[in-house]
């Protein structure tokens, strides 16, 4: 190969070079190139500043324009100088060209992105005036009661009314609320948590105060009182004012809490079924207590039918007595009304009264009610409370004899006979009248 191929193989091969470089760097112009082409550059600037062309559908400025001649008159310019060199500077440009070309592809790319953005965000607040307003709270009302879910589950909300994830009520189920917020919209919602509430549409509310009609009598111990209270329930507060025993009290309304039946009696005056019973009140037609244990007086107690009886209505409070224990533990007296007379386990045994076992039946069963001269209506609310009551009857030849009334239909009253060991029953009217033959004595719980 002579000197002037070598020399021109060196051209190719360096100018190749140069190419592949400047696919993946972008090709700068020399700094001849530059001061050659820098008054013909600014000339063309000024001659077309204004009127911005648009290539597919991007704007591009007509400087841009200006620097794409600007580079071709380079080229021509550069091209005069020599052969080799005009060949290089070819390939150069060819390669500034391409970069030229991907570097605009990609500030048209990102300006396409950036239109786009620029779409999204003006569209944004479209959106978020198309966006269901949230119901605000107008009243905010205090409750005592329970919502009960439908039967259907119902979802949760905070009190802003946006959803609780993944929680929610079960069907049927009951829960204490104490608050009712009301939205704008006329929507519902009740607070069962801390900070939970369910919609009102998503079940039912029922106020723990209900209205009722009956006489509430005071049925403690003889010469003794009760207290009365301000509110109820675990709301209930002792302002000092008693009640004496025997006295009664027009009911307005009442509350169940916690199982328990308290009763207004006047101006926030309540009162607890404790030591009460309801007169001239709303009773089941039917009513029974179901597993008071039948436990028989003989053959340790053949006088004892009073206090095996009162064992079988403690047992079934839950106390953890027997007969023989209770026989022993009751007081002695002559007067039945102070305790028993004799011993329920021999023949000089004869009776005790309702009133001598009152400290008995509250120590084991927790409150203590003495029924003597009350009527049907006090055995039927005591066994609508669930609780039996004991009679002191005439039958089988004693002249006392105690029975435990465990339920009533419109036709019989049903109890257990520690004598006969039996559970039996006994006609209404023939219960009242064998029952006032012992002035109606009973005791209860």
């Amino acid at each position: 190969m002579n000197l002037r191929n070598k020399m021109l193989f060196a051209t190719l091969l360096a100018s190749s070079g140069l190419i592949l470089t400047t696919q993946g760097v972008k090709a700068e112009t020399t700094k001849t190139d530059s001061q050659i082409n820098q008054s013909i550059t600014q000339s063309s600037n000024q001659s077309i500043q204004e009127n911005p062309t648009t290539l597919n559908g991007v704007s591009r400025t007509n400087s841009d324009v200006s620097q794409e001649r600007s580079q071709t008159i380079n080229s021509a310019e550069v091209s005069t100088q020599n052969p080799r060199q005009q060949e290089s500077d070819e390939k150069n440009s060819n390669s500034q060209n391409m970069s030229s070309n991907a570097e605009s592809a990609i500030q048209n790319n990102a300006v396409e992105a950036n239109n786009s953005s620029t779409q999204a965000t003006q569209s944004q607040p479209k959106q978020n005036q198309q966006t269901i307003q949230t119901p605000q709270t107008v009243k905010s009302e205090q409750l005592d009661g329970v919502y009960t879910v439908g039967d259907t589950v119902t979802y949760l909300y905070y009190a802003d009314g946006s959803q609780v994830k993944n929680r929610a009520l079960a069907p049927k189920s009951a829960w204490y609320t104490d608050t009712c917020n009301t939205k704008n919209d006329g929507s519902t919602y009740y607070r069962v948590s801390t900070l939970e509430f369910a919609r009102g549409d998503g079940g039912t509310y029922q106020s723990y105060v209900q209205p009722f009609q009956g006489d509430a009598t005071v049925v403690y111990r003889t010469g003794s009182s009760i207290h009365s209270f301000t509110g109820y329930g675990n709301r209930a507060v002792y302002q000092g004012t008693d009640l004496p025993t025997g006295s009664n009290w027009k009911v307005n309304n009442h509350a169940k809490i916690g199982g328990k039946e308290w009763y207004q009696i006047g101006n926030n005056v309540w009162i607890p079924q404790d030591n009460v019973v309801i007169n001239n009140g709303q009773y089941q037609d039917a009513d029974w207590v179901y597993g008071v244990p039948l436990i028989s007086q003989r053959p340790e107690l053949p006088n004892g039918c009073e206090i095996t009886a009162v064992t079988m209505m403690l047992h079934y409070a839950g106390a953890n007595v027997n007969k023989m224990q209770l026989a022993q533990e009751m007081p002695r007296n002559s007067d039945p009304n102070y305790g028993y007379i004799g011993q329920p386990w021999d023949a000089t045994g004869i009776t005790i009264f309702p009133s001598a076992l009152m400290g008995l039946v509250e120590k084991y069963a927790g409150t203590a009610k003495n029924l003597t001269g009350q009527g049907l209506d006090a055995i039927k609310y005591q066994i609508n409370l669930g609780h039996p009551v004991v009679t002191w009857n005439t039958l089988h030849g004693f002249p006392y004899h105690a029975l435990v009334v465990t339920g009533y239909d419109k036709n019989y009253i049903y109890y257990n006979d520690c004598w006969t060991n039996q559970s039996t029953r006994m006609g209404i009217n023939q219960f009242i009248s064998n029952w006032n033959t012992q002035n109606r004595r009973a005791i209860s719980y």
